[in-house]
């Protein structure tokens, strides 16, 4: 369904969005994102708590990229995170109950279709890796040895909402932007600016998704990380290229449950070894 932005936007959105359309970011209006953040509220209680947990030692890199505008605030950094996720999450639920979204089934088929993303995910990353066949390394991701700490998985869990917010929220949203207008300035047609742009936001934010686990570029944040590993980085890119999918055609909290239920299911085991 295509969303004039200059109209009001229907009562009901559905908790995805058409291809096609005329709105100017991939998400339409911002009843989709409002629909999105109360869906990833669960994801993001599980983070707190276990950042609590653990005493705040393992932040997650796009948590920290999200809320280092608060570092401003010195001692009372965290307090001022926790109030941005306070007034975050009332301008959710409010736009939601104004709107009458009929939030229990919404939010039902929000968490199931996001358990099925996470079931599919890994089957369909192993197999694009063997379409890669001999251009990839072999991958090599040793299994976790016992089960994890609880903190340590509601770290895990809930990360996959920041990285939501941060990967396809943001940088998607933000070089879907940016390429359907320079494409429109340059004269293209309403279809080819948004394929144009589609296709930008979903690599651009798939390669930076790989490339924020790389040393390289997390000195800045003062955070170890990971030498540069082909199979690896093609891995993460894949993966991000399917979450970005999701978000763009089943919304922000989909993606998230997704990603989070994908990153839990393979810190109790289920990698590359399982599906192989």
């Amino acid at each position: 369904m295509s969303v004039d932005p200059d109209r009001e936007p229907p009562a009901e959105p559905a908790s995805g969005t058409a291809w096609a359309g005329s709105a100017p970011w991939p998400l339409g209006p911002s009843r989709g994102l409002a629909l999105g953040f109360v869906a990833m509220l669960p994801l993001v209680l599980a983070y707190e708590w276990g950042l609590a947990a653990t005493g705040g030692g393992s932040r997650n890199t796009s948590e920290l990229v999200l809320f280092r505008v608060f570092e401003v605030f010195g001692a009372r950094a965290d307090l001022a995170r926790w109030v941005g996720l306070g007034l975050a999450a009332a301008w959710a639920l409010a736009t939601a109950l104004r709107a009458d979204w009929k939030l229990g089934p919404r939010l039902g088929r929000i968490l199931v279709e996001g358990a099925l993303g996470a079931l599919v995910i890994g089957p369909l990353l192993i197999g694009c890796v063997h379409l890669l066949g001999d251009a990839l390394p072999a991958l090599d991701l040793a299994p976790p040895r016992g089960a994890p700490p609880l903190e340590r998985a509601a770290l895990v869990f809930g990360a996959g909402a920041y990285e939501e917010l941060v990967f396809r929220v943001g940088v998607y949203s933000a070089l879907f932007w940016m390429s359907r207008r320079g494409a429109r300035f340059l004269g293209a047609g309403e279809r080819a600016s948004r394929l144009l742009a589609d296709a930008v936001g979903l690599s651009g934010s798939a390669g930076l998704f790989a490339a924020f686990h790389l040393a390289i570029l997390l000195t800045w944040l003062g955070r170890g990380g990971e030498d540069f590993d082909p199979a690896i980085f093609t891995y993460r890119f894949l993966a991000g290229i399917l979450l970005g999918l999701l978000f763009r055609l089943r919304g922000p909290g989909v993606a998230a449950w997704t990603h989070g239920l994908f990153n839990l299911a393979l810190l109790l085991g289920a990698g590359p070894h399982v599906f192989l």
